[in-house]
């Protein structure tokens, strides 16, 4: 039930209509509920209102688009001897070591960082280097996606089969290199970056919790990451390497919230003793 208040909500003030009237029409409802509340139906919303929809930047989110598919694809192909004859193979992003889980992850996360409204019109500095920096390691995600599938490639050749790269790995580095492109269109206003008074990085201040808070977070993050991994690989009698992947992930996310909650509680209650303390004092 959207809308928008446009007065005082008043009683209904109608007269009661006794049982010898005669028959009534049962009211609408809805009609009923308006004439009460006097709201108005909001207009439609635009379609992705959410999104910041500039040229450089649906091509950042092409690109993510193009990595986060070739994430799922085969990144080599060949065929290997076995028992009816040489059989085909593929070598997959989301096998090894779980290359292509990494570059869905980078890539989701680029395209938030660059389209979506919140961080988009944050007045943190930091937070529009963030996509550069997870373009970075989805560059280095493929380059050693690129070698761990000319490995396998020659561990078929060796066999007596045959290996090449499959375009999946391809189109992987185009969607980088297209999110590369978007983002150096973006630069120059960060570059230039103005600053306000009232931004967050002026009034940041650097206090002994928050740095105790950072390292916990920190420490929950190595701590959760291997937990995840253990939790992963005790489900399935084969290590999959894309599940382990994720429960490194998911697992290290966990664990520095967890960290840097477990700070603040202790450090509210040490808080919460000395003020006792000085009340008594």
């Amino acid at each position: 039930m959207g809308g928008i208040l446009t007065g005082d909500m008043q009683p209904d003030t109608r007269p009661e209509t006794g049982p010898g009237t005669g028959p009534q029409s049962p009211p609408d409802a809805s009609t009923d509920m308006r004439q009460w509340m006097r709201w108005q139906p909001t207009g439609a919303q635009r379609r992705f209102s959410s999104l910041v929809l500039t040229p450089a930047r649906v091509t950042v989110g092409i690109g993510a688009l193009m990595t986060g598919i070739a994430g799922l694809m085969p990144w080599a192909e060949g065929t290997v001897p076995g028992r009816t004859g040489f059989e085909p193979a593929f070598y997959s992003g989301l096998g090894g070591a779980g290359d292509g889980i990494m570059l869905i992850l980078l890539a989701g996360g680029t395209a938030f960082f660059t389209l979506h409204e919140t961080p988009v019109m944050s007045r943190v500095r930091l937070v529009h280097l963030i996509p550069y920096l997870l373009t970075l390691f989805a560059a280095f995600t493929v380059i050693n996606g690129y070698r761990a599938a000319n490995l396998e490639s020659e561990a078929w050749e060796r066999k007596g089969g045959s290996g090449a790269i499959a375009p999946g790995l391809w189109i992987a580095a185009a969607g980088v290199a297209v999110m590369a492109v978007g983002l150096a269109a973006l630069l120059p206003g960060i570059l230039r970056w103005t600053r306000h008074s009232d931004d967050p990085a002026d009034l940041m201040t650097v206090s002994r919790r928050g740095v105790a808070e950072a390292i916990a977070g920190f420490v929950g993050i190595l701590v959760g990451g291997a937990v995840g991994i253990a939790f992963a690989s005790s489900l399935t009698a084969v290590p999959v390497i894309g599940l382990i992947s994720l429960g490194a992930v998911f697992g290290g996310l966990l664990g520095a919230y967890g960290g840097s909650w477990l700070v603040r509680v202790v450090a509210d209650e040490l808080a919460a003793r000395a003020a006792a303390d000085r009340g008594q004092g």
